[in-house]
């Protein structure tokens, strides 16, 4: 490489000439550096001819560092990386076998639900049936046989079974079908009133014999009224204030209400009643039509009360009449007895199956693994045993109440509702049968009383609870 340098007025000029390439002139007022290894630079005081390429004295500061950093560049040795590549993860294949793959579809979807399912109310009403089994063993324990707590067990395992088989099932899938239920409903309780038997001389024929067991249809009643009703309170909330819609839904409430009434069972009647206010209420029905409702109910007592037997006619105004049998020998024995075991029981109770009128076999609680299991409860865990038990149920229920103010659909909102009422009235009326406050009139306290009729109806409401919570989320838009 050739190189010729022109000096005028403080100005240089450098021109390059390749042999290679064709000359050019770089026009430029100031001196161009070159970072080549022959890099040649002119003192312009001395015109002498300095090399530079190995010294920085003579570059600016700025220039003498970067061309520190490029030669450091240079100079460093990279790192030698070592790199394993791993193998690939399998890519995942369905199973050729279809029962495999039918087995894997139902594992996936149990594993979906029981994240989904609402574990706190399920797990209370576990521990009630549990307390509730405690509860008729040690009443049963004086008869000498193990018959109740194995009908007591086995009502609760199939019950609990039908719960969770509930949960999986959409509630809203049998929409279109709730004429077909109303009818089944009606023939059920017909056949009731038909073929039905009492369990004791002189009481309601709300019993259907089996040879076996005994089954209470009235209690499966419940269950299919509040669906049925839920549905129709749901196909017509658009037009809930006219009278007419009001009609239709008294009439379809009338018909189950009669043929209870016809039944004799006072009992299922209050609750069916109960259940019907606490639904309309919260499908929001003008208050004028309770008062309507109340004045008609008042107009038929007359008509209701002759078709009660004469001891339910005697429960009722011993309430208000004591002089109805003063002695406590008759009528009034099983609520005399009632009130001993439960103040005998005190503020700790008198111990586990260690009740001495819980216990009697003379001198015994009548009815005490049934109607009066409270009082048995009472007795053997005093007073801080009656408000836990009170508190866990209440727990329930106010449970129950959430879902329905969580549930975006109104079929599901009326369901919880109605099962959350029909819990609500057996407990108060229960206890207060108990205590001595209410007519006696065979309504058993939810889980804890005997019967597989009782439990099995209060575990399928509770699968209907369950299952309007697990879809919740299904409904909000629907």
């Amino acid at each position: 490489m050739q190189s010729k340098y022109t000096i005028k007025r403080n100005t240089v000029k450098k021109v390059i000439k390749s042999s290679s390439s064709a000359n050019e002139e770089i026009k430029s007022s100031s001196i161009t550096r070159k970072s080549l290894s022959d890099e040649i630079h002119i003192n312009i005081i001395t015109s002498s001819h300095v090399d530079t390429s190995n010294s920085s004295r003579l570059l600016s500061p700025i220039a003498a560092e970067a061309k520190k950093h490029t030669l450091s560049q240079k100079r460093r040795r990279h790192a030698v990386r070592n790199l394993t590549l791993k193998s690939a993860p399998p890519v995942p294949t369905a199973p050729k076998d279809p029962k495999v793959r039918r087995r894997q579809w139902l594992l996936s979807l149990i594993k979906t639900h029981l994240s989904r399912i609402d574990v706190p109310f399920l797990a209370l009403s576990i521990i009630l049936c549990i307390v509730g089994l405690l509860s008729v063993n040690s009443a049963t324990k004086s008869f000498d046989t193990s018959r109740y707590v194995i009908v007591q067990a086995f009502g609760v395992i199939l019950g609990l079974l039908s719960a969770l088989v509930l949960s999986v099932i959409d509630y809203r899938s049998f929409i279109s079908k709730y004429r077909l239920i109303i009818g089944f409903n009606v023939a059920l309780l017909l056949i009731t009133y038909i073929f039905g038997s009492s369990v004791t001389e002189g009481t309601n024929s709300n019993w259907i014999d089996l040879g076996i067991i005994k089954i209470q249809p009235s209690e499966f009643a419940k269950l299919f009224f509040i669906y049925s009703f839920a549905v129709h309170l749901s196909q017509v909330r658009e037009r809930m204030h006219k009278f007419s819609t009001v009609l239709t839904l008294g009439i379809h409430a009338a018909i189950i209400f009669g043929l209870v009434l016809l039944q004799r069972d006072l009992g299922s009647l209050t609750i069916f009643l109960v259940i019907f206010i606490c639904m309309c209420f919260a499908a929001g029905i003008s208050v004028w039509y309770y008062i309507a409702g109340g004045t008609a109910l008042v107009c038929v007592s007359p008509f209701i009360w002759s078709h009660l037997n004469e001891y339910q006619k005697n429960r009722i105004m011993l309430c208000f009449d004591e002089t109805i049998d003063p002695l406590g020998t008759g009528i009034r024995y099983q609520q005399l007895r009632s009130q001993t075991a439960i103040g005998n029981g005190g503020i700790f109770g008198t111990g586990y199956t260690q009740g001495s009128v819980t216990q009697g076999v003379a001198d015994h609680l009548p009815a005490k693994h049934t109607d009066m299991i409270f009082s048995t409860f009472c007795e053997e865990w005093g007073f801080i045993g009656a408000i836990t038990i009170l508190i866990l149920t209440s727990i329930l229920i106010i449970r129950v109440f959430k879902i329905a103010h969580s549930c975006g659909n109104s079929i599901g909102r009326y369901i919880c509702v109605g099962v959350a009422s029909m819990l609500m009235i057996q407990v108060i009326e229960n206890v207060g049968m108990c205590l001595g406050i209410m007519p006696v009139i065979g309504i058993t306290y939810p889980f804890l009383s005997y019967g597989g009729s009782s439990i099995l109806s209060c575990l399928l409401a509770v699968g209907m609870v369950l299952s309007v919570s697990t879809h919740m989320d299904d409904s909000m838009f629907k």
